[in-house]
Formats: structure tokens, sequence, C-alpha cells
């Protein structure tokens, strides 16, 4: 058998050094080969996996159960492969068991090759512990073929034993290539290869509370500039972590909340994924949303007036001190200093009890009557809503509608705003009971549509043996059950929680952001998240309110952020596919007020046409990627544009470079070229300074100065 492996492994090398003459290719290829040889050799008397640090560390801590898992070196996987790629078994995949807490020693049971064809393998191996016996798992490539330049391949692993958990990692570098995907963070880098994120289950959680926990947006989904895409299948009980620059899978029951079945939580461990590969990342991303199948898109545009005119919320500027006043007198204001709108948002505080729908009839006497005012003077009115329903809300008896602990009874939930229920949208009665309840708001009050807050896993997940109308294998359905639903009622909707959502043609809206410049949910985590949004196939993407939401005072206080931030992040937010004010620029002075006219007309005009052009486009399946596009989308073998987090492009038309630091006048302006994905040139013209001549891409432009009113902006000529 170790013969037999080894000359194949040979044989591979010679075939691989043929069709790929670059050298550095071949010599990984080699490398691993000798790698997996010795590995066989070394096979017979047993591997031990703990290094010396490793044994001292476990001598001073107590002895856990030990867990172990396969390494899968993926190094192969992210080399860029060329057009007539001379198709591999890559039989190198098994590398070591990586996470053992005592001796495991492991053996092949069986390599076989060409059971579907060729080109597909399946291999065997026995792992032995003295605390857990004997356990095989079994890991087979399969082939799919190859389509234009795009190869796929299914790599899927299958275990005999709980405590034998598959775990497959990929290197990211720490320079030139990046990586992207995954989902929105708290600390959201553009790549991905600088996050610090533990190994945990992939599930959305409210990331506001704890920085450890994925995001409200997530898919499982994952993009390298090399052109390799990795995609992991829905039932997968799928944990991920990106630490040390490795990106990483591992399928388990263990210690999650997935569920193998109604009556069980536990099962065998598994993992499966798809690997695409192809020249550069642009190909390999519209192969994935154009052609595979597995990601959706949405097929129609979302409401018109949501992305040509702000949204006025009165959460960062009045947080729950809402009155009847209080909303009409913001509205007068709007109206006096000749600002348009798209709606008027009525945030938290309106209600009597949360999960009542209704206006508090002592703070808003005669809300029927506020909101035919608002609609005379042009607004239209939407009200806050969320997945809770309150101990004290007039609807919290209609249990039947809501999710069950494990007794049966009604599982409350601890939220930013008490104690409730949660509402159960896996049941299609309990959905119908949400819609009919928000019908008769707009019956009643004339309210024109909703803002649906919240829908992430960890409430769910929070209730003890959490009981739903409909087992969820991945509890993520029930976040997209909870979009679905809302989407019912229109389409004039902001959601901010979605999973495996990108075809409903409403909007998403990013988590609640910071008044501050840093990395930890402030302005310079704008762009990465819109991009990321973009990229797992979110196309309308709602930016938080400009300025953000003022919580340096505390969650519920009142809180003006600084003159400067809130300009920048003005700046930025006009270039966006959505703009949402609630602090107000007058609330700073004349100038303010001046610019933010001034920058709304830029977005309804310039802005306005050309993503709803790139929108379209999107729809009709014309491109891979919605109007908010990485630089590197235009030029994908640009190794420049990979690592740029602070410009991004409006279709293939207009690049934006916003300021994102403090007290800053200036920036460097990277305009990526030199040619295009088609071959052609890429010619810029600056829209900040008109008149001057093209300007050929792939250069940097230094020192480029960027008053405090103004942004730098290029138009692709």
């Amino acid at each position: 058998m170790c013969l037999i492996i080894a000359g194949t492994v040979t044989y591979l090398t010679v075939k691989m050094t043929k069709a790929f003459p670059d050298k550095r290719i071949w010599a990984l290829v080699a490398f691993t080969a000798l790698t997996f040889f010795v590995g066989i050799i070394t096979m017979s008397v047993g591997i031990t996996l703990i290094t010396k640090s490793k044994q001292a560390e476990d001598e001073a801590t107590p002895m856990p159960t030990p867990t172990y898992s396969v390494l899968y070196d993926s190094s192969l996987l992210q080399l860029q492969y060329q057009y007539k790629m001379e198709k591999t078994v890559l039989s190198t995949h098994l590398a070591q068991a990586s996470d053992g807490r005592g001796p495991l020693n492991y053996s092949f049971v069986s390599s076989e090759q060409g059971t579907n064809s060729e080109s597909d393998q399946t291999v065997s191996l026995r792992f032995s512990s003295e605390e857990n016996g004997d356990a095989q798992m079994t890991m087979t490539l399969k082939d799919l073929g190859m389509e234009g330049n795009v190869a796929s391949y299914e790599v899927s692993w299958t275990s005999e034993a709980e405590w034998l958990e598959p775990t497959d990692c990929f290197s990211m570098s720490p320079y030139g290539d990046g990586w992207f995907g995954g989902s929105e963070m708290y600390y959201q880098w553009w790549p991905i290869n600088r996050w610090s994120k533990e190994m945990s289950f992939y599930l959305s959680g409210d990331m506001y509370s704890d920085a450890q926990q994925y995001g409200s947006v997530l898919e499982r989904y994952w993009l390298s500039t090399t052109g390799a895409a990795l995609y992991v299948d829905a039932d997968v009980p799928l944990h991920v972590s990106t630490e040390n620059y490795r990106l990483c899978f591992k399928g388990s029951f263990k210690n999650s909340p997935y569920r193998e079945s109604a009556t069980s939580s536990e099962g065998l461990p598994f993992l499966k994924y798809r690997v695409f590969l192809s020249p550069d990342a642009r190909q390999t991303h519209e192969y994935v949303f154009l052609k595979s199948g597995l990601l959706k898109r949405p097929q129609q545009l979302p409401d018109r007036r949501m992305t040509k005119s702000p949204i006025w919320s009165t959460w960062a500027r009045y947080k729950q001190n809402v009155t009847q006043d209080v909303v009409l007198g913001y509205a007068n204001e709007i109206e006096a200093k000749g600002f348009s709108n798209s709606q008027l948002e009525i945030d938290d505080g309106y209600e009597t009890s949360y999960g009542d729908y209704t206006f508090d009839p002592v703070k808003f006497p005669d809300a029927a009557g506020m909101i035919e005012q608002l609609h005379n003077k042009g607004f239209r009115v939407t009200t806050w809503v969320t997945t809770f329903v309150n101990r004290r809300s007039v609807n919290y008896n209609e249990t039947q509608y809501f999710v069950k602990n494990g007794e049966g009874d009604v599982g409350n939930v601890v939220w930013w705003d008490g104690v409730g229920a949660l509402v159960d949208y896996t049941n299609p009665a309990a959905c119908d009971w949400y819609v009919s309840n928000l019908e008769k708001v707009r019956q009643r009050y004339g309210v024109d549509s909703f803002k649906f807050d919240a829908g992430e896993i960890n409430y769910l997940t929070s209730i003890p043996d959490y009981q739903t109308h409909e087992f969820l294998k991945n509890p993520g359905t029930y976040t997209t059950d909870y979009a679905a639903c809302a989407h019912r009622l229109g389409d004039q909707i902001e959601v901010r929680a979605s999973w495996r959502n990108q075809d409903l043609p409403i909007f998403v809206r990013m988590m609640d952001k910071d008044s501050n410049w840093t990395p930890a949910k402030g302005l310079k985590t704008m762009i990465p998240t819109a991009l990321t949004f973009s990229l797992l196939g979110y196309p309308y993407i709602l930016p938080d309110m400009i300025g953000g939401n003022g919580y340096e005072n505390g969650f519920l206080q009142q809180y003006l952020p600084e003159r400067e931030l809130y300009i920048r992040w003005l700046e930025m937010t006009a270039f966006l596919p959505a703009m949402q004010f609630s602090i107000s620029p007058w609330q700073y002075d004349d100038e303010v007020t001046e610019l933010a006219k001034q920058y709304v007309e830029i977005h309804e005009t310039t802005v306005y046409e050309e993503l709803t052009k790139a929108f379209q486009e999107y729809i009709d399946g014309d491109t891979g990627m919605g109007a908010i596009r990485p630089i590197w989308w235009i030029a994908p073998t640009d190794k420049n544009s990979y690592q740029i987090d602070d410009e991004f492009l409006i279709g293939d038309r207009y690049l934006v470079a916003p300021i994102v630091e403090n007290a800053t006048r200036s920036r460097d302006v990277y305009l990526p070229g030199p040619s295009g994905f088609d071959g052609q040139p890429l010619m810029w013209m600056d829209r900040l300074r008109e008149g001057g001549e093209p300007i050929k891409g792939g250069v940097t432009i230094k020192n480029y100065a960027v008053n405090l009113e103004e942004i730098s902006w290029w138009e692709l000529k």
C-alpha cells in the first residue's frame, strides 16, 4: 500500500510539474508528497502528536477528556490554477491529527481511487487512544468536474465516533492574498486574515453584547483572491475559527445547538464542503452565484424610495424618549430644513409593553392623527418591531405561537429590553398571527411599514432545550424564516439578521455602530461591513445611522457624536445604497446642515442612478456582485488591491475613497489596474477635482488632499 500511494504521489508530481512549470507550484507539491511519504513510513509505529511544550502545559493542568481532529492541509487548493489544469487526486490531503491530549496513533485502513471517476479518492483511517479505544474516519474527495475556467471539488469526512471530530484548516497569509466572507463581526476586518476568533459553532449572535459571537448576517461561504472559494453545506454541524492566520472548519454536534434529530442532540461528527478554483476571485465568485445553484439572488429591486432618499429614525437622537410631540417636532425640523425623506421611523419606546405593536395612548394620545399629519407632510411612517413579546404585553398569553422550552412551557429569553417570549417563525400559524397583528397596526393607525429588529440565533438557543414547531437541524433556519415572514409585509422593510435570504428584495441593515473612529464597531468598520454583505449576496445594504448610535454616555443616554466624525460618516454614507439619519445635521451648525443637503443631493442623483443600474445587472445575472464592490473586483489580478479596506466601487463605474481617520486632510488613493478583468486598460478621472487628464490604473496617488467637507471619488472612463 505504501509503495502504491508513494508511486501515485510521484506520478502526480510529475504530471503537475508538466502542467505548471512555475517552480513554486511543483516544489510545493513535491514537498507535500515527501511529507506524505514520510508519514506513511512512520505510521507503523504511530505518531505522537504532543509537542514538548504541550506536554509541559498538560502536566501543569488537569487532563480533560481528549478530543481528536484530523487536520487537512489545503495548501494546494490555494494555488492559482491555470486554464487547462491537470486534474489530480490531491491524495496528500491527510496530514496529521491536530488536537490530541494524549498519544494518538493512526493507520491506513484503505485507499480507493476511481469509485465514481478516475479522479475521485476515498481514504479511511483508524485512530486509537487509551481513553476512547479505536474509531475510523473516512475522507472522500470527489472531482465535480470543470466548467469554463472553474474546477469544483467536494470534500467530505465521516466519523464513527463522537470523540473523533474532522477539522480542516486553510492557511491565510498575513500579507498579499486575502480571504473574504463569513459573517458580520464586531471587529470587521477586510480581508479576514487578521481575525482572531476562537473555534465555536457557526451561528448568528448579538455581537454587540459579545465580541466573540458571529454577527447577525452570516453565510457559509468564503472567497480567496487566489481564486479559491469554499462553501459548507447547510446541514453540517459547522464550527469555525479564524486564528493564527488559519481558517478552520470542524463538523461536530458536541458543545453546540446543532441536533441530529428531533429526539437526539448528539450525532456522529461529519464535515462536507465544496471547493471552487479558477484563475481569479471574480471568475470563481461569479460561478458560485450565477451557476452553482448554491446561493440565491434577489429577483427584483427593493423599495426605490428607501434607496433614493434618507430614512429619518428617532433612535439615536431620542432613544426611548419618544412621544407624539417629539415625533411631530422632529418631522417639522426635517421639513423646515429642506430635507427629503423616504420615511420617518419611530423606534423603541412607542409601545406600552414590548410585543404590543400598538402605540402607548399616554405618550401618543392620537397616533392615527399624528400619522395622518406626517403623511400630509410627505412622510411615510414605519415602526420598530422585534421577535420578542414581553411578559407584560397584551399578546403574551398567545402561548401557542411561541418557542417552548424542554418542559413544554413558554421559553422566556433575556434581551436588551427585558424578558419575554420568542415568536416561533418556523410555525406557519405563528407567522400568520404575527403578520395579522402588524396588518391591524397598519389599518388602525395608517403605519406604512416596519423595521424588523433581532432574529439572531443566540436568543433562540438561550432557551433550555428549545422546542420549535419545525425541527431545526440547523438553528439558522429560524433566522431564515423570520426574514421571510417579515417580507410578507412588503418590500419597504429592513431586517438586521439574515441567513440564506439573499433572494428577498429587502434592506439588510448593519448592526449598531458606535460613534467612534476605531475598528471596534466604529467608522472604520463601515466599508468592510458593506463589502462583506455584498460578497455574501446581500446587495441592499442599509448602513447604520450617520454618526453612529451615540452610545458613548450609555445605551439609553443621548449623546452628540463629535462634529468631524459625523461629517466623515455623512460623506461615506452618501455613496452607499441608502442614507439613514437620526442625529440631525442642524444639531451642529448651519455649515453641517448645508453640507448634508449637498451630499443627499449627490446620493439622490448620481449615486442613485448607478446603484439602480448595478442592482439590475445583478438581478439579471450580468454580474455576480451587487452594486457595492471591492476595488479588486474590476481588476482581480491586481494584488495591490487585495488588502485595501477603505475604498470601494459603485458598480464598475465609480471608486470612492473616504477619509476614515480623525483630524486628517489627505490620504493615499489606490486606483486599481493597469488593466481590468476584460483586459482593457483602466483609466480613472478625478471627480472631486475635475478637469485633469485620465490616470491609468495600477498606481497610488500619494497624499491626495481631501478637506473636511470633501470626499475623494473617481470615475472609470
